[in-house]
């Protein structure tokens, strides 16, 4: 056999390693017998003895636990329950002493140990007998200590003697007494107080079996303090008996516990023997293994030399058959044929290489180009230069496809842009209107409106080699805030207005009204100029209500809130809604908010109410169907009117509330009726919207929350009583800007008989008030004008002269005032105008509080 052949050599290293491999498993079959063989000795030899030392150990324990429960044991039985269990863990002990086989030595400790702990244990549970039985004397005597106190103490019972009462009460504390000295200076009353009775006759003045008991329990065999002593001294016994045996117990635990760890230290000796043969064991499998692996290595590379080239050239080949082109051609040096192929294979792979770099350029450019395209919030369109939609990102189809014109590879712009819904409406923000979807070629910006409200800007800009890009943005939002930004100034201006024209004019109502009331008197004899009279005060009147609704508007009214119950209000106007409606109309009420309640101004609601039933009906002049509906929404009350009238577009419902807007013709409405509405549900602290669809008719829902008690408004005024009120002997300083006003309440505050001082403004009232003596009432408005207005004047009042009241007047509501921080809303609150009856019996009523007060 030739040794330089391939095939001897490996044969000859696969032999060696069948040797290697069979020595490796002898040795290991020797090494895991051995360690099997030392294991059963410290199971045969060392852990029985641990368990029963262990097992010896816990019983000792139990039996120094029980101890206490023997000596506490109440009744007979329980102590024979515990001396059973006393004895059982005394037989278990000398059992597992039996068993655990130790040194004689030891064998000596464990015994008298035991008896010792044996000879304890059957002591205390004599000294636990003889307490028992003496506990059943004492409690014998404790009755009878009982029985005599309540013959001595009884509610029938004659007073008894001090010295027996004195001798019962220290029998009666020697029941708690808790060591020897306490005891004997008990027994020296009780001997002392005996003798007292005795010598006083007082036992004989008791009954004889009482006087007898009594002298039983002072002294004699089972007297109640030697009993207490005995019981004492047996308690003393028997602790010392308890601690004796823990002691024993303890001692005996220590030694099984030294017992134990010399167990422990034989096994430690055992487990290091194992462990010396399990590591030369280890040792030789390792050299053996060594060996195995060196021969295998030697083998390995001899084999892989061979092969080697021809594996590798074989695996890059392959890896750039699959498109890999990292690793390099192996053997490309060499001068043999092996050389050439691998050359051969280098070419190619160059030119794989150049093919991948151009594919991967493209490829990033391409994605680069898509995440620009996704990543717009605008649509992107791009068309080439014969007009046709040639790419698109998706925001283009989610802002246009919803509306019918979905982008298609290949369609013209104006063949994509015409299947947009009838309606859209294009505009040239640079050019004016623009006439349908060709205006798209003609103007670089256009701006397109689609019949549902969106609004789209379009910008579009040629490209230098043919074709164009149109970028699509969405303005809808941003119109939607410009036209409520709008729609919010114009209320604000416009309520402003109406806020500050209501109050003036009302000054000029209240001095009309107050001028009006004066001269009544004078035209009692007239009744002509009565007539005329109540015509102008009707005027006036009216004129005030007009004022209520323009505050309203202006969201300034002041309201009458109160608890208002829709449903039962609704039902009293069911005949006025009806015949509001007409008779073409057919009414129905779905009424589901009852117990709920809100805190409105009910006058209010109810106008409210009524004009969106008479615009429903006026948006259904052939008739059809009203629904009034409440149900109670979370913490709120909804009512809602629902008609099946013509209804109107998206694009008017949102201007419905606007001043002065109205869908009839010129001359049938104010276009105010809504927004009052508007006002006063806004002012109530509600919500109101609207719905509405060409056709499906229009529904109006007002929001109110739920009623809950109010605390931040301004005490109440009550109504004048009926009959005449004076203000004789009160003193008024007046407070007002409008020198009409305050000349007309002059006028009627002295025709109340009041002495009457005005001044036109805060700084000459605090001026009148430093100079002379503090009137009995201080009346101004809040309104002042320049300086110090009513609130901040009735602040420093307060402060400087607290006991005077202030009342306060304005023709603005007192919610307004409610958001300052000098409104506290205790200061009583006159809205203006007011009747001349009630500004008296208010005045009235305050003065007469605050002189009780």
């Amino acid at each position: 056999m030739n040794p330089h052949r391939v095939r001897t050599r490996l044969l000859a290293a696969f032999l060696v390693l069948l040797v290697a491999a069979l020595t490796l498993t002898v040795v290991g079959w020797w090494g895991m017998r051995s360690t099997q063989q030392a294991l059963a000795g410290v199971e045969r030899d060392l852990l029985p003895n641990i368990s029963h030392a262990l097992e010896l150990a816990q019983r000792t324990t139990q039996l120094a636990a029980l101890a206490p429960k023997l000596s506490d044991s109440a009744t007979q039985q329980e102590l024979e329950a515990n001396r059973s269990a006393v004895e059982s863990l005394l037989e278990q002990i000398h059992r597992n002493t039996v068993d655990l086989q130790p040194t004689p030595e030891l064998q000596g400790v464990l015994a008298h140990l035991q008896e010792g702990v044996g000879q304890h244990l059957r002591t205390l549970v004599e000294l636990t007998r003889r307490k028992q039985a003496l506990q059943a004397r004492l409690e014998q005597q404790l009755a009878r200590l009982d029985r005599l106190g309540s013959a001595l103490h009884g509610e029938r019972a004659p007073p008894a003697d001090p010295a027996v009462a004195t001798l019962w009460s220290s029998l009666v504390l020697a029941t708690a007494a808790q060591d020897a000295a306490t005891i004997g200076r008990l027994q020296a009353d009780v001997e002392a107080l005996l003798l007292a009775a005795r010598r006083r006759n007082a036992l004989a003045a008791l009954d004889p079996a009482l006087a007898q008991g009594l002298a039983g329990l002072a002294g004699g065999r089972d007297a109640l303090l030697s009993l207490r002593q005995d019981l004492l001294d047996l308690d003393a016994r028997t602790d010392y008996i308890v601690v004796l045996t823990r002691a024993h117990a303890d001692e005996l635990s220590g030694e099984v516990s030294r017992y134990v760890a010399q167990l422990r230290a034989a096994a430690g000796e055992r487990s290091e023997h194992v462990r010396r043969v399990i590591q030369s064991n280890e040792t030789g499998m390792l050299v053996l293994a060594l060996a195995s692996l060196a021969i295998a290595t030697v083998a390995t590379r001899y084999v892989r030399r061979l092969v080697g080239e021809i594996e590798t050239i074989t695996d890059v080949m392959s890896r750039l058959a699959q498109g890999d082109t990292a690793q390099a051609t192996p053997a490309t040096r060499r001068r043999d044929e092996l050389g050439a192929l691998a050359r051969s294979f280098e070419v190619f792979r160059d030119h794989l290489l150049a093919k991948q770099r151009l594919l991967g350029e493209l490829h990033t450019q391409r994605e680069l180009l898509e995440a620009v395209h996704d990543s717009l919030t605008d649509g992107l369109a791009v068309f080439d230069r014969d007009g046709r939609l040639l790419l698109w990102n998706r925001r283009l189809a989610e802002m246009l496809a919803p509306h019918g014109a979905a982008p298609a590879e290949g369609l013209t712009a104006q063949a994509w842009l015409a299947t947009l819904p009838d309606g859209s409406v294009w505009s040239a923000p640079l050019g004016g209107e623009a006439q349908g979807a060709a205006a798209f070629t003609q103007h670089e910006h256009l701006e397109l409106r689609l019949p549902t409200g969106e609004v789209f800007d379009l910008r579009t800009r040629r490209m230098p080699a043919g074709g164009s890009v149109t970028l699509v943005t969405d303005l809808s939002a941003r119109r939607a805030i410009e036209t409520q930004l709008q729609q919010a100034q114009k209320l604000e201006v416009l309520g402003q207005l109406t806020g500050g024209v209501a109050h003036d004019f009302n000054n000029y109502l209240g001095t009309i009204l107050g001028n009006l009331a004066l001269i009544e008197g004078d035209l009692a004899h007239s009744p002509k100029s009565h007539a005329q009279w109540q015509r102008v005060q009707r005027a006036a009147r009216s004129a005030a209500g007009l004022t209520r609704r323009l505050l309203a508007f202006a969201r300034r009214q002041p309201l009458q809130a109160e608890d208002v119950g829709v449903d039962e209000m609704v039902e009293q106007m069911r005949d006025l809604i009806e015949y509001s409606a007409g008779a073409s109309v057919s009414v129905s009420f779905a009424l589901a908010s009852a117990p709920l309640a809100v805190h409105v101004d009910r006058g209010q609601l109810e106008n409210a109410l009524l004009n969106l039933v008479m615009n429903s009906a006026a948006a259904m002049p052939d008739g059809g169907r009203l629904e009034v509906a409440t149900r109670a929404v979370d913490a709120a009350l909804e009512l809602r009117v629902s008609d099946t009238g013509s209804g109107m577009p998206e694009a008017l419902t949102a201007k419905v509330f606007e001043p002065f807007f109205t869908t009839k013709a010129a001359g049938e409405g104010s276009g105010l009726g809504l927004s009052i509405v508007y006002g006063f549900v806004k002012q109530s602290g509600g919500d109101i919207a609207m719905t509405s669809k060409p056709g499906a008719g229009t529904t109006v829902m007002m929001r109110f929350p739920a009623a809950l008690p109010r605390s931040d408004m301004a005490p109440a005024l009550h109504e004048p009583s009926p009959q005449e009120l004076t203000l004789a002997g009160l003193k008024l300083l007046v407070v007002d800007d409008d020198d009409a006003f305050r000349a007309t309440l002059v006028d009627v505050l002295t025709k109340a008989e009041a002495d009457v001082q005005a001044v036109p403004s805060a700084e000459d009232a605090l001026a009148a008030l430093q100079e002379a003596a503090a009137p009995s009432l201080l009346l101004s408005d809040i309104c002042l004008g320049p300086g110090l207005d009513g609130l901040r004047l009735a602040r420093k009042v307060r402060e400087r002269w607290p006991a005077l009241p202030v009342v306060l007047m304005s023709g603005l509501s007192p919610e307004l005032f409610a958001q300052r921080s000098e409104w506290t809303g205790d200061f009583p609150f006159l809205q203006k105008p007011f009747a001349g009856p009630l500004l008296i019996a208010s005045l009235h009523d305050i003065s007469r509080a605050a002189q009780h007060s």
